[in-house]
Order: C-alpha cells, then structure tokens, then sequence
C-alpha cells in the first residue's frame, strides 16, 4: 500500500516536470520571452518567403503569357530545357528566344522586387523603390542593315539614361518627335535613322508610353570599352518596361509588338545614305581613338605602379646608410621639381 502510494506520486511529479503550468501568459512571456521573439521573426521570414515568392510568380508568368502567343509565332524554339519561363531567383525569371530570320538570339529578363526577402523589403522603405521590370535584349545577325544607335526613353529619365549608357552618351543627341506621345523623346545619331524606325515603333509606344523605360537600336556596348575592340560590336535591339499588376499585364503587349516589329523592319528599311553612313564610320573612329588613349593612359599608369612597387622592394634590401642617402636624393629631386612648378606659375 506505502509503495502504491510512493509510485502515485513519484508519477505527479514526472507529469508536472514534464509539462509545467503557468497561471498566465505574462508568467509564460517572462520564462520563455527570447524564444516566443525568436520564433515568431522565423515565422514572420517564412511567411515573407512564401507570400512574396508566390507573388512574383503569378506575375511573372502571367507576363510571360501575355508575350507567349507573340514569342510562339515568331520564333521556331521558346525557352530552354523544356521551360519556357526558366527560374533563375525568387524574383528573377529568365526568358531564351532563338531560331528565326535576322536574329541571333534573345535574352529575356523579368525583374522583380524581393518580395520574399523581409529585410530587403523593410530596406525599400528608406531608399527609392525598385520598380518591376522586364527587359529583353535581342542580338541581330551581322551585316543586315545600316550601323547607327537610336533610342526611344521617357523625358524625365532621358538625360540619367543617357549619361548611363555609353552607346547613347557617345553617338546620340536628343530629339524631340511630333508623332510620339508627349512623354517621350527620342536620342539619335541621325535624322535619316530616325525617320527609318519611327513608323516602325512609334504607334505602339504611343499607346504604352507609361510603362517604357527604354527602347535602344545599337551597334556599339552599352558599357564604356576598356580596350579597343579586336571584332564590330553585335548589332542589339533593347527594351525595357515596367510591369504593371498581373490584373492589367496585358498593358504592356504594344511595346512587344514593337520590338516585334523592328526584327524584319530594320533589315527592310533601315539603310542610311553614302554621306550619313561615312559620318557613322568616322564618329566610330573618333570613339576608337579616345578608347586607345584612355587605354595607353592606363597601360602607363600600371607600368610606373609597377615600377615603384619594384623599387620600393629593392629599397628594403638596402642597408641604413644606403636608404638614407636615396631617401635625401628624393627628396632634392622634389623640391627641384616644386621649385620649376613655382617658376612656371610665376
């Protein structure tokens, strides 16, 4: 009976250790505080994660939707791997085009904000917004229509724009078009190419000029060359445009059709006169010259980095005496040359 009793309650006790009782939440908040926070941010970033990243794909597969009928019927292979709209990050998706007339390839790239990124999402909150993107860069085959760089941006980021790009900023000037809507201006290299891809493009972007942030027909990088190039830049093609909700996406089709539009047309149409394409050739040697130069500049500036740096390692094996001397040669030898600065000022 005694032992019954002693095992009943050594069994209270194995219960009560095993789930403790508290008389109210603050007891509980009190004893497991730093754990209830750090489990609910956990779940607070997989919620993130999960919302966020289903966000992005709904709109960016119904973008993609929205193009496919245009993609299917223009271009023999659509995706790679079997995916027509390939997942490269939560918030980025990846879109291949090939095998049609005149085009080399297309690059394709939704961007989106990380939505499912808590902490890059509270950091939006601080900094400007990154808009929704969608930019599609086409590279053409070689030799089917006139060298040039034209463009088509939204006044209010035309100059940012062009100070970014160094196609733009080297070869173009602002223009502005009666035929185009009034938030929009063109960057040109020549009247003649503009009058070439203008009744091309010009009514679809008309009608979604809000959502475009840049059109660009180029033979030249977009980035600044750091040497001079050993083969002709591949002609591109470029459009960007921001995306609207997945609601009204099909707002954006007109610029599509667009860049649709130029993959025959420019072959077509785009031939410029004698006279503007040797002012073309000549803009572009002028360019190669400024790239060589910048290009000797900075084969000479690491030749003499080089050379301190040798020196100064000779200098180290150098006894006390020895550096000492070098080091007051130096030092006359700069002061001979502040002396002449002086003199040449005066």
């Amino acid at each position: 009976m005694v032992a019954t009793v002693y095992a009943d309650a050594t069994t209270d006790n194995v219960n009560s250790a095993a789930a403790p009782y508290f008389e109210s939440f603050q007891e509980l908040r009190e004893r497991f505080g730093h754990e209830l926070m750090y489990l609910s941010f956990i779940l607070l970033l997989l919620i993130t994660y999960l919302v966020g990243k289903r966000h992005n794909e709904v709109l960016a597969k119904t973008t993609m939707a929205v193009m496919l009928p245009l993609f299917r019927s223009n271009f023999s292979r659509v995706g790679d791997n079997g995916a027509e709209l390939a997942i490269d990050a939560p918030h980025e998706y990846i879109i291949y085009l090939t095998g049609r007339r005149h085009v080399a390839t297309v690059h394709g790239l939704i961007k989106m904000k990380p939505r499912q990124d808590l902490i890059r999402t509270l950091l939006t909150f601080f900094s400007t917004p990154t808009p929704d993107t969608c930019t599609l860069n086409v590279t053409m085959n070689p030799d089917q229509y006139s060298d040039g760089v034209f463009a088509i941006v939204p006044k209010n980021t035309g100059t940012a724009l062009r100070n970014k790009f160094y196609d733009l900023t080297t070869f173009t000037k602002a223009s502005n078009q009666k035929v185009l809507d009034d938030s929009l201006i063109t960057l040109t290299e020549s009247s003649e190419l503009t009058d070439a891809i203008m009744p091309l493009v010009g009514e679809h972007f008309n009608k979604a000029a809000k959502w475009l942030d840049y059109f660009i027909v180029s033979d030249q990088p977009s980035y600044n060359p750091d040497n001079l190039p050993t083969e002709p830049h591949p002609k591109r093609i470029s459009l960007s445009f921001r995306l609207p909700n997945a609601r009204n996406a099909r707002e954006i089709l007109p610029l599509v059709e667009a860049l649709i539009a130029c993959l025959d047309g420019l072959p077509q149409d785009c031939h410029v006169s004698t006279v503007i394409k040797s002012k073309i050739a000549k803009a572009r040697e002028e360019a190669q010259k400024d790239i060589g130069k910048k290009a000797q500049l900075e084969r000479a500036k690491e030749l003499e980095e080089k050379r301190l740096r040798e020196k100064r390692e000779q200098e180290k094996h150098l006894s006390p005496e020895a550096q000492r001397k070098l080091a007051a040669k130096e030092e006359k030898k700069a002061l001979r040359k502040r002396q002449k600065q002086v003199t040449k000022r005066g």
